[in-house]
């Protein structure tokens, strides 16, 4: 009789153990699923914001020179790296420094375009296996960031 008892006991407390690993795991799912959605939140404001930024700035391709275009992208590049150090994913971070890093090789050839009539070009930069960097950002980041990433990606329009 003892044994039995001891056995439900044991039954009881195994089935108690599960169901709070269960509601236990229920609930980290629940903090992941709220912390997930309150990033994406997190960065739509951020690219929200980098959008009104970029928007209060003369896009360089409406410059008339070369020294007012390498400008123009110095003050975008600016405004992007705000964004840029609220960007949490690394990879991201990493791609939109590798942009803003291409555009200011792009100011800067235009300023040597400026003394010396040698033309500037910007190249956009490429991942490992040839992609545009551009277009890895534009699928992993949020779609607000649409508009500012296409408006960096092109410094000349």
């Amino acid at each position: 009789m003892a044994g039995i008892s001891v056995g439900a006991a044991l039954l009881v407390i195994a089935f108690c153990a599960g169901g709070l690993a269960v509601v236990s795991t229920v609930a980290d799912l629940r903090d992941d699923a709220a912390e997930a959605h309150e990033d994406r939140s997190l960065r739509d404001a951020a690219c929200l914001e980098l959008e009104q930024r970029l928007n209060r700035l003369t896009p360089p391709g409406a410059t008339t020179s070369p020294q007012a275009r390498a400008t123009a992208v110095r003050d975008e590049n600016a405004a992007a790296r705000i964004y840029v150090t609220q960007v949490r994913d690394r990879r991201a971070a990493d791609g939109w420094r590798e942009l803003v890093d291409a555009r200011t090789a792009y100011a800067e050839g235009l300023d040597a375009q400026a003394k010396s009539r040698t033309p500037a070009f910007f190249v956009a930069p490429r991942t490992g296996d040839g992609r545009a960097v551009a277009d890895d950002l534009a699928r992993s980041s949020p779609e607000a960031c649409a508009g500012p990433l296409r408006r960096l990606a092109a410094p000349d329009l």
